[in-house]
């Protein structure tokens, strides 16, 4: 089949999107509910009756050059490779392994970009069965930019790396056997909004699949709950997509017991009323699974789950509520990042980062610097994590050098970008807006300020007024803040001054958070304890995120040493070993690093109040210490003299003194 490849898309600043379909909610319908109760969310995108699953291996054609391209790309005369689809090309034998922190890899002259960029062509053949169905085309993540063609004809466009990609393939396909080819270009006008701090990867590396409908069917929905002044919600509940007159919405929020059911008619959208729940928090993360079900002429013809947590946010002067209690945000930055398939993480792969998080006292992560998978947000409400998720958007490279070309707000100030950027921010949004884990907005990392971001953040304000937003390189413009004070490795004479009053009128009115205050890399991180310490002494402090989770890096069996940083692989380009700067090593083995926030971030604290007396200290802000037992041990002059263990129930936020007999404890007091 012949394709005529486009070779100005990428380099047309005025298209970054093209016949792509909205923003919408991420979710995997079935046939039926009894389909739907078979599987969990983990599996849901690979069981679902309704899912092509396109993942797997694909025919792939890499070129160093777009114009080594054939200008008529005829794939029955193509000697394609095979590759695995996800994955990346620089982890599977294509194009140059390069890790850059904060620079560009080409000159910078916005919104110019080299033309001749490496291009990948992938090939797909996939089976149409029904003929009939409505047939949506998913591209969960593609690094860097995206065209689509199917049978010969071009489909549409994407730019933004990390936010999902739609397209209605529904014309373009026939019954029987179909070809998907799916171009890949390097780089792209979008690329200046991809500049962090990572190994540069590109190609398909998130799930691929098409999704058939019937001709009723849901394409979103929203569920939002809102606090009444009695503690019960309202559930605000809409749901657009395709319906006849004759189709009914059925909508039931359960745990062991029903907690609500309604319907809604199409086109409608509906509140219920006065339900009390128990709210989601980190600590106590109480989600109902939510069924919605749709019904034509009385039968079943769709259905999907979700998860609904009801929480409330509110920020009260300068102090962060989540349910109307203080919290603090143990937090951690988290890259996708794995030592052989680079950006390409499994489920699992991304669900062990979860439980490490929870096994090392995190409470809080911050998706740096893009959208993940969404399925990584279900884990975080599942298990229990605030998170802040960033906007696929960071301009570092105007920061960096050559010094000549210094301008930090080079892209944030020039409106004729704002597109760019909201765009990217309004599919995160969309995306992700039903998960109760969003504690808050981020609209990017590093890239300067504010006017595309005011466009964005107004945005947001609109759609979303009960989710705060942040963005940390506003606070370098006269914008400064948004709904919080954000900052970057503010030192501890800095808070220590902000705490008295004396760090300027800029540091009050609003919570301060700090994004990133502590490096990982070397021996570090340093000072958590000290800077724990100064959480805990202010209302105002909200806490932080440790840069970063894991090292990134590239295992290599063949090298001299199996990891492998920037300059290991004579990349012209490369930030040397900046990369390798996480709290766990690349396979989440846990550095001391790691060992040392553990112990940081522990919810209890104990402090000897004289002889065998302790005052226990429960930090958290809802649960108790029910499920936590205390072991102790006495050493005298390095002899271990004494152990033992309790059980003692703490109420959050609260202190219990408890006494230890020991005689060794008793002279100490004495002398």
């Amino acid at each position: 089949m012949k394709y005529k490849i486009s070779r100005k898309l990428h380099t047309d600043f005025s298209v970054f999107e093209q016949n792509k379909l909205p923003e919408r909610s991420y979710f995997i319908p079935f046939s039926c509910a009894s389909a739907l109760s078979e599987t969990d969310y983990k599996n849901e995108r690979y069981k679902s009756d309704r899912i092509i699953m396109l993942s797997g291996e694909w025919d792939f054609a890499y070129y160093k050059k777009l114009s080594l391209v054939p200008d008529l790309f005829d794939t029955d005369n193509i000697e394609f490779d095979r590759i695995t689809v996800p994955s990346t090309w620089q982890r599977t034998g294509y194009d140059q392994i390069a890790y850059i922190n904060t620079r560009y890899p080409f000159p910078k002259k916005p919104p110019h970009i080299p033309e001749d960029v490496a291009t990948g062509i992938y090939r797909k053949t996939f089976n149409i069965n029904h003929a009939e169905a409505q047939k949506t085309l998913t591209f969960l993540g593609v690094a860097g930019a995206l065209a689509v063609y199917i049978n010969g004809q071009y489909v549409g466009y994407s730019e933004g790396s990390h936010n999902t990609a739609e397209f209605d393939i529904t014309t373009f396909t026939k019954p029987g056997k179909n070809e998907l080819v799916a171009v890949v270009y390097k780089w792209s006008n979008g690329t200046y909004l991809e500049c962090q701090d990572m190994f540069r990867e590109n190609g398909i590396f998130r799930d691929v699949y098409i999704l058939e409908a019937e001709k009723n069917h849901i394409t979103d929905f929203c569920l939002r709950p809102v606090k009444n002044p009695d503690g019960t919600y309202n559930v605000n509940i809409s749901v657009d997509g395709c319906f006849d007159s004759d189709t009914v919405i059925k909508i039931k929020a359960f745990d062991s017991e029903t907690l609500f059911q309604t319907e809604l008619l199409p086109d409608k959208s509906i509140v219920v009323p006065s339900v009390f729940a128990e709210e989601w928090n980190a600590e106590i993360p109480k989600l109902y699974e939510v069924s919605i079900i749709l019904y034509t002429n009385g039968e079943e013809t769709e259905a999907m789950r979700t998860y609904l947590g009801f929480k409330h946010i509110e920020i009260r002067g300068e102090v962060f509520f989540f349910n109307d209690k203080m919290i603090k945000l143990k937090g951690v930055n988290h890259h996708d990042t794995h030592m052989t398939k680079g950006y390409a993480m499994s489920l699992s792969d991304l669900e062990l980062d979860v439980q490490l998080m929870k096994a090392y006292n995190c409470n809080c992560v911050r998706t740096s610097h893009y959208p993940p998978d969404p399925a990584f947000l279900t884990m975080c409400d599942i298990y229990g994590l605030y998170v802040v998720d960033e906007a696929d958007i960071e301009t570092h490279g105007f920061y960096a050098i050559p010094h000549s070309t210094y301008n930090p707000n080079r892209l944030s100030n020039d409106l004729t970008w704002a597109d760019h950027y909201l765009d990217r921010v309004k599919r995160m949004y969309g995306r992700d807006k039903n998960h109760p884990s969003i504690t808050m907005w981020s609209l990017g990392n590093e890239s300067g300020g504010y006017k595309c971001q005011d466009v964005c953040n107004a945005y947001l304000k609109k759609v979303n007024p009960e989710i705060p937003v942040h963005y940390e390189g506003v606070n370098r413009s006269k914008r400064w803040a948004y709904d919080v004070v954000s900052r970057m490795y503010g030192s501890q004479d800095l808070m220590k001054k902000i705490q008295n009053g004396t760090a300027g009128s800029k540091y009050k009115g609003k919570p301060f958070f700090q994004c990133e205050y502590a490096h990982a890399m070397g021996n570090g991180p340093g000072g958590l304890e000290e800077y724990m310490q100064l959480f805990y002494s202010s209302d105002q402090f909200m806490g932080g995120c440790i840069w970063e989770w894991a090292d990134h890096s590239v295992y290599d069996k063949n090298a001299k040493y199996k990891w492998t940083y920037g300059g290991d692989h004579n990349e012209p380009i490369h930030d040397g070993n900046f990369c390798v700067d996480g709290l766990f090593f690349p396979d989440r083995t846990p550095s001391s690093g790691a060992l040392e926030m553990k112990a940081c971030y522990r919810p209890v604290r104990a402090s000897n109040i004289g002889g065998g007396n302790f005052e226990f200290w429960n930090t958290r802000s809802f649960a108790s210490t029910a499920d936590i037992r205390i072991e102790y041990e006495i050493v005298e002059n390095s002899i271990s003299v004494q152990k033992g263990n309790f059980d003692v129930e703490i109420p959050a936020e609260d202190k219990h003194v408890f006494s230890i007999e020991c005689a060794s404890l008793d002279k100490k007091d004495a002398d």
